[in-house]
């Protein structure tokens, strides 16, 4: 009876591309965008090819697509 509970201190299981979920957080899935035509494409769809290219385009050049914010607005405080 010295087993322990399964999945303590580990990792909970694998997300859809392989990547560790730890402690039952999903990654999130990163997203370029083409410069030339602005198609958005995930990581994943461009790991498909033999070098990083744009599937409608063919252009090589991305930039990372940036995740929405989740700052909010500071509210304004009186002095007393």
């Amino acid at each position: 009876m010295s087993e322990e509970p399964a999945g303590e201190g580990e990792a909970q299981g694998t997300g859809e591309s392989g990547e560790v979920e730890l402690y039952g957080i999903k990654p999130r899935e990163v997203y370029y965008m083409c410069l030339r035509c602005g198609h958005k494409a995930s990581k994943s769809e461009l790991s498909q090819y033999y070098s990083m290219v744009c599937p409608k385009c063919g252009y090589r050049t991305f930039i990372k697509v940036r995740a929405p914010s989740t700052i909010v607005a500071p509210r304004r405080v009186y002095a007393i």
